[in-house]
């Protein structure tokens, strides 16, 4: 805790990679051979394989509301996202960097031209019953004493920050702090990198050093700025 501020427990809800390439006509063949052999591997695998006009999905089925599972290779990005299934950061920098490794090997890639990662988490501020109202109070509090002005009610309110390159940081991260209208009691929070930068295959297992280096922007200042708003 430190110094008596308190810090937050976020419920991470989403994660997103997107490992580009350079632009290629896909064999389904291929990515075929990529779903099968990942099949066989419960923790890694997808059960459903779809070729389709905007490129070839590997999926699992939805157990819930909300849930998705998939793996999606287009002409020049292999985009993987688990939403809503309970997967810990550990999980899917597995996930990543197995998925990764083997479809670049099948499909005769060489080497990722820029790394992308998305974050989403929930937190529940302490002393708000409502997460509109600790965003205008706290972190928009021109919104809470000009709520007039708009002449109507706000059902929602956000802020999106940019930190470009700097020093020994290489990549860009994009952070957005919003409502969440599915229980607003909590503050969504988001965390998308660029790591504009070659990565042979060989190195593929530093995407999860991206991806942490993302997660932990998240749940390091992004949760301290927003707890040290949080107050009586």
């Amino acid at each position: 805790m430190g110094h008596g501020i308190m810090t937050y427990d976020p419920r991470t809800i989403a994660f997103a990679a997107e490992i580009i390439y350079p632009p290629q006509q896909l064999r389904a063949d291929l990515v075929q051979n990529v779903h099968n052999t990942l099949f066989q591997k419960p923790q890694l695998g997808y059960q459903n394989f779809q070729v389709a006009p905007d490129g070839i999905h590997l999926s699992n089925i939805a157990q819930a509301q909300g849930q998705v599972s998939t793996a999606s290779f287009t002409f020049d990005r292999l985009v993987i996202r688990e939403e809503m299934r309970g997967a810990t950061l550990e999980d899917f920098a597995t996930r990543v960097v197995n998925v990764a490794t083997l479809a670049f090997q099948t499909l005769g890639m060489t080497t990722s031209i820029t790394q992308q990662f998305v974050v989403r988490s929930l937190v529940t501020p302490r002393h708000f019953q409502d997460g509109r109202e600790f965003l205008a109070q706290r972190l928009i509090p021109a919104v809470s004493q000009g709520n007039n002005s708009f002449g109507r009610p706000m059902q929602s309110l956000g802020v999106r920050f940019v930190f470009p390159p700097h020093e020994q940081h290489t990549e860009t991260f994009q952070v957005r702090v919003e409502t969440w209208p599915q229980d607003q009691r909590s503050i969504w929070i988001e965390n998308s990198s660029m790591y504009a930068s070659p990565l042979a295959v060989a190195d593929m297992p530093r995407v999860a050093d991206q991806l942490t280096a993302t997660y932990s922007h998240l749940t390091g200042p992004v949760c301290s700025f927003l707890a040290k708003l949080d107050t009586p």
